[in-house]
């Protein structure tokens, strides 16, 4: 039997792909943005400052998007999304050695985040029981006479308050989300742990004289080992068209200092590697610098509070992660599949608080990995696992083997691009790998 309505609170990508995956579910969904409509697919909306920035599924995304728009991967690329082969087309100099480049069955897609998001917003128009409404902020949660769950939303538009009734109320509004402090103010603290990076992004849109001939991305990482903040990308994107990305930790990178194209040039002269440098100085620059910072990363433990009935947090309302790793929008994705499958298979509206708690699980390995190594520079301040320490040592070890090992870098590649847990990197062969003197 299906439920009355569902209420979505953000349109981005984490509330698209959501809405397609629980319409079959409900009469309708609707979805609430408060900011205007783009005018047209290469507007990008001002609550997505990081659209202007390198947009690259992960495998993981990949197949969720897969599943839930069938034929996506053959609709982006006649769209003019670039198909790669993720271990040879990608060249990346990672803790001081670049890895093995050979041909695999790993592909993914290089674009731009409007194209991308353009797509599944069309996508998601054709579903006849979802409705967007844009020009709508939120304001507060709508609690039912007897306290005990959410039955609605209170919004603004137009400068006037209306109240929308809905079955179940998704949160994926962003880190700016009221949900926290709404919750707090009834009692209900929320955990939040929160990690200082410092971590500023500045990209443009290049157009070159010849495509590069080997490779479709390139990543030089910064190796905090060597004190080295700032590392940069270059992937190409539609239209025959590159980004360029440079991002700073520990506030390293002005943005003062790549504000003109020249500035943003000589800035890449200064990566542990030329190569990037080489390859545009004789480029044209298309855009002005974009600019994205993000002080700290947070995960906010929802899962540890008796929430309301009827409400539930994903997104990044749920947990900003550092974007350096690309996992945002595929962490998304799969937050997408569990929420759709979940409520397929169960019906009262007090079971969320299982799903809310699926949600951290899937939350927590990427969390994990991605503080494991912004703890590498010292001045990163925040919770520190236990045992971080040990981890570090054995991860920079993979790290390492990784360059010379393709069976380890294969595994490497599955976890970072979040197909299988991090667990695969302690097989007994690798750990033996780990532990064998004069391996490197």
């Amino acid at each position: 039997m299906k439920r009355k309505q569902a209420i979505i609170i953000g349109g981005g990508m984490a509330g698209k792909l959501i809405a397609a995956a629980i319409a079959p579910y409900f009469h309708s969904v609707l979805i609430l943005e408060k900011d205007a409509r783009p005018e047209n697919k290469h507007t990008v909306r001002k609550g997505t400052p990081q659209a202007h920035h390198i947009h690259a599924l992960l495998h993981a995304g990949d197949q969720a998007l897969e599943r839930l728009f069938p034929g996506f991967q053959n609709d982006m690329i006649d769209r003019g999304s670039i198909k790669i082969d993720s271990l040879k087309d990608l060249a990346w100099f990672h803790h001081g050695a670049w890895k093995p480049r050979f041909p695999s069955e790993d592909s993914t897609l290089l674009q731009t985040r409007p194209l991308l998001e353009s797509y599944v917003e069309e996508r998601v128009s054709k579903i006849e029981n979802v409705t967007y409404r844009y020009g709508i902020k939120v304001g507060s949660f709508i609690l039912r006479d007897d306290q005990s769950g959410v039955r609605g939303v209170e919004v603004l538009q137009e400068n006037k308050t209306k109240t929308i009734f809905g079955d179940l109320v998704i949160d994926t509004s962003g880190n700016a989300s009221f949900t926290k402090e709404w919750l707090e103010k009834q009692g209900r603290k929320v955990f939040e742990e929160k990690v200082n990076i410092g971590l500023c992004y500045a990209t443009r849109k290049f157009t070159l004289p010849e495509a590069p001939k080997d490779f479709k991305i390139k990543i030089i990482y910064p190796d905090p080992a060597a004190k080295e903040t700032i590392g940069g990308t270059l992937s190409l994107v539609e239209n025959n068209q590159c980004f360029v990305t440079l991002n700073g930790y520990l506030h390293t990178l002005n943005p003062a200092d790549v504000k003109d194209a020249e500035g943003f040039i000589q800035k890449t002269s200064s990566l542990p590697l030329p190569d990037i440098f080489e390859e545009i100085q004789t480029g044209t620059s298309e855009t002005e610098t974009a600019i994205y910072q993000v002080p700290q990363i947070s995960w906010r433990h929802f899962e540890r509070v008796n929430l309301p009935d009827g409400l539930l947090v994903a997104g990044d309302s749920l947990c900003r992660i550092d974007p350096v790793f690309g996992q945002g929008m595929s962490m998304a994705a799969l937050e997408a599949l569990a929420i759709g499958d979940f409520i397929a298979s169960t019906s009262p509206s007090r079971q969320l608080k299982k799903l809310q708690k699926k949600l951290a699980k899937i939350i927590a390995p990427v969390w994990l990995m991605v503080i494991c190594e912004d703890f590498r520079y010292e001045e990163v301040k925040g919770k520190k696992p236990f045992g971080l320490k040990v981890l570090q040592w054995y991860v920079k070890q993979i790290f390492l083997l990784s360059s010379k090992n393709n069976a380890i870098y294969k595994d490497l590649v599955k976890v970072t691009n979040l197909v299988s847990p991090p667990t695969i990197l302690f097989k007994p062969s690798t750990i033996k790998e780990v532990l064998r003197p004069n391996k490197l």
